[in-house]
């Protein structure tokens, strides 16, 4: 088969590389749907899932797969890189077995707050080991969505710790308070249970990648569990096309092993994230944010006289600063 015109959109292309009943029947069988709906794809009658397209290029001999892939994003993701990493084999970035067996072994004998803290920072340090080796700069930070309101959606998310090289500031794992909404990455890949990924920060469109001049390459990784998401993996580095097939498994499997330090009831389903555009703390504001946040839970916990337990009490400080932030943006 042979495709002398470039088609125009994505759509056109696979209407062609489909003509056949045979070949329509094959790729509806690979991709789990009735040959139908290929056909309304066709037709713009409706839209695949995000994560049915990142799969439909695959599908086809090179160099359809390359039109395909450019197609699909210059329509439905022209401020992120879908795929097509530039792929090396370097066994050093790959996660270490010892450090997995000691991550689960700490997710078997420990419970509670001392559970989670331990695998997050564990995992951070060891991550951050293994993606800036050379010390080229980069940070990493766990970005949770805000527990809403009983029976309301989701409306923020927030940083609550991380890890960084210079230029970052950072002295090991830390505590970090950064408020994030449906303007930045870390929205963008919560809201659609997507990984998320930007080799150029200074060609990113609309969408807020860059929270300060270091990062020039950004990921976001959804930490998921069940088809539901409690936030996500926020990676910045100070190099442009960064971020290689090889790094971007180690951040996957990161991403799994953070999201067992979840508890269940912190992770929703989609339908039930509808994200707000928050305000930017500067720097300043955000360090000052983590003094803030503590000073208020602590002082919440007296005033109920230690009734509500450290996660409540959190969860609710969440809420108000949330709802604080939200009346500043509408402003």
């Amino acid at each position: 088969m042979s495709i002398d015109i470039r088609p125009q959109s994505w759509r056109v292309l696979l209407g062609r590389l489909t003509e056949r009943p045979s070949e329509r029947q094959r790729i509806a069988d690979i991709l789990g749907v009735n040959t139908y709906t290929v056909t309304r794809w066709i037709n713009s009658e409706t839209e695949p899932r995000a994560s049915t397209l990142k799969r439909l290029p695959d599908i086809f001999p090179s160099p359809y797969r390359e039109q395909l892939l450019e197609l699909i994003q210059a329509e439905f993701f022209p401020y992120i890189t879908l795929s097509k990493f530039p792929a090396v084999n370097r066994p050093q970035d790959e996660m270490p077995c010892e450090h997995l067996v000691r991550a689960l072994g700490a997710y078997a004998t420990t419970r509670g707050p001392f559970r989670a803290w331990t695998l997050r920072t564990n995992t951070l340090q060891r991550t951050i080991d293994l993606l800036d080796r050379d010390a080229l700069g980069m940070e990493i930070t766990i970005v949770q969505c805000v527990p809403p309101f009983q029976g309301a959606s989701v409306r923020s998310l927030c940083g609550r710790m991380g890890v960084g090289t210079a230029p970052w500031d950072y002295n090991g794992v830390a505590w970090r308070f950064l408020f994030l909404g449906a303007e930045s990455l870390a929205g963008w890949t919560v809201g659609c249970g997507e990984p998320s990924v930007v080799q150029d920060t200074e060609q990113n469109g609309p969408l807020a990648v860059r929270l300060s001049a270091h990062e020039k390459s950004a990921v976001a990784w959804p930490l998921q569990r069940e088809g539901k998401v409690a936030g996500c993996l926020l990676v910045f580095s100070t190099q442009v096309n960064y971020f290689t097939q090889a790094r971007l498994s180690l951040i996957e499997v990161c991403a799994n092993m953070l999201a067992l330090s979840f508890r269940d009831e912190q992770f929703y389903e989609l339908y039930r994230i509808a994200l707000h555009e928050m305000p930017l703390l500067s720097e300043k504001g955000q360090y000052s944010s983590v003094t803030q946040f503590r000073d208020r839970v602590l002082r919440l916990r007296r005033e109920q006289e230690y009734r509500l337990s450290e996660p409540e009490a959190e969860a609710l400080v969440l809420q108000q600063m949330e709802a604080e932030l939200l009346e500043v943006s509408s402003e």
